[in-house]
């Protein structure tokens, strides 16, 4: 196949698929007599892969860590060890996410139920110094 047809199957466009072979994230492609690269059903499957590593969080320099050229050269205590650190992360980011949101929605309570005797610029300043002096607060 072609880098249009390879494209539109894999949904990435063809400078982002001439960049991963610049950067050895998917292996250079055949060329045919007229110079145009010619793309396999691996080089399909290993953009798809690279396309699903990212959406969970992989960066492209995991990927290239993790992923080999040859799909058919697996490291399995790797790849599990990597997924493995990469569900410890998206627990910690969770976490943090959580508390964040607690967090806001403290802040918006604290801003809906200022005491009725001030202003709201009178409020502002009296969160702000309450918050930047007790952040864990916030």
């Amino acid at each position: 196949m072609n880098i249009s047809e390879l494209s539109k199957l894999s949904g990435l466009n063809a400078p982002t698929i001439r960049y991963y072979e610049q950067i050895k994230l998917l292996p250079e492609p055949k060329r045919l007599g007229n110079g145009y690269r010619k793309y396999s059903e691996n080089d399909l499957q290993q953009l798809l892969l690279i396309k699903q590593a990212q959406q969970v969080g992989f960066t492209l320099e995991e990927i290239k860590a993790l992923v080999p050229a040859n799909m058919t050269n697996w490291d399995h205590d790797m790849i599990i060890s990597a997924l493995e650190e990469k569900v410890k992360d998206i627990n910690k980011m969770q976490k943090t996410l959580t508390q964040n949101k607690k967090n806001i929605l403290q802040l918006i309570d604290s801003i809906k139920n200022k005491p009725e005797d001030i202003t709201c610029g009178e409020n502002a300043r009296r969160l702000m110094e309450i918050y930047l002096t007790e952040p864990e607060k916030i």
